[in-house]
């Protein structure tokens, strides 16, 4: 069987230092909170790899106790001045078809699922960057990482030395961080 995406990753970032297991029950709680279902190779990463950053540059959170307060953190609704379609050119979940924040980096941009198909797997990755640019690409969550590694089809707005060649997966310490949408 070809490895996937997330069996190159985990190539790449190494061995988990501590996570690497799954809980569902916690995924259900954010999923129900969000009315959706997320992608399924954006939940195994999380579930193997746990909260933390990849090379310390995209941050990355997960459920970690399920409850309302922790999904309103992870998955911030509150959008409001940001209708504006020259700048945002799509809405924001719980709008139909709206972004949904996955992650933010030391730049300040921000990375998005585009929740337009019916299918979270066939979900598009969007990036915003700070000063205003925006960044579409198809494929899944663990592929568009793997295409970072590989330079094609990642945004141009992010570090250029990202990821390094030996990358890894560095964990947070701390619990889940705020994510950087809610800032915006």
């Amino acid at each position: 069987m070809p490895a996937t995406a997330l069996d190159k990753l985990r190539d790449r970032l190494g061995k988990p230092e501590w996570w690497g297991q799954a809980r569902p029950e916690l995924w259900q709680a954010s999923e129900a909170y969000l009315g959706l279902a997320l992608p399924t190779d954006y939940k195994a990463f999380l579930d193997l790899f746990g909260p933390g950053a990849v090379d310390g540059y995209v941050r990355l959170d997960r459920p970690m106790d399920g409850s309302h307060e922790e999904a309103e953190r992870l998955w911030h609704q509150g959008w409001q001045g940001m209708n504006d379609p020259e700048l945002y050119p799509w809405p924001f979940h719980p709008e139909e078809g709206g972004l949904i924040n996955w992650g933010h980096d030391e730049q300040g941009n921000t990375y998005y699922f585009l929740a337009v198909e019916p299918d979270p797997d066939d979900w598009r990755i969007i990036v915003w960057s700070e000063i205003g640019e925006w960044f579409e690409t198809a494929g899944t969550f663990t592929e568009f990482l793997l295409r970072c590694f590989e330079r094609v089809d990642r945004p141009p707005f992010i570090d250029r030395s990202w990821p390094g060649k030996d990358a890894r997966y560095h964990r947070s310490t701390a619990g889940n961080q705020p994510s950087g949408a809610e800032a915006r």
